[in-house]
């Protein structure tokens, strides 16, 4: 997955959210770099809330057992399907 620093503008491979505690640093120019938690909110929730109405509306799933589902999904797509769009932000040093 190859993303932008913000700080330095070179193409860098970011490390996966699960294998970093609060940040990484950019090998280049060595700014602290975080994935940016406003938009693994907003990938979450939309994704989530769109599959459990999915289950909900088109395979008439319970809504906990639905949200579960969408939860535990959302997890298991999260390092495939969306940290690769998750932007960069530079850290306050």
């Amino acid at each position: 997955m190859t993303q932008q620093c913000p700080h330095c503008q070179i193409e860098i491979h970011a490390p996966k959210l699960n294998s970093y505690e609060d940040n990484f640093v950019c090998p280049h120019c060595a700014a602290t770099l975080s994935h940016n938690q406003v938009d693994i909110f907003l990938y979450a929730f939309c994704f989530i809330a769109l599959s459990a109405l999915l289950l909900i509306l088109v395979g008439h799933v319970n809504t906990f057992i639905a949200l579960v589902f969408a939860t535990v999904g959302y997890r298991l797509c999260r390092s495939k399907l969306f940290e690769s769009h998750f932007r960069l932000i530079r850290c306050a040093d």
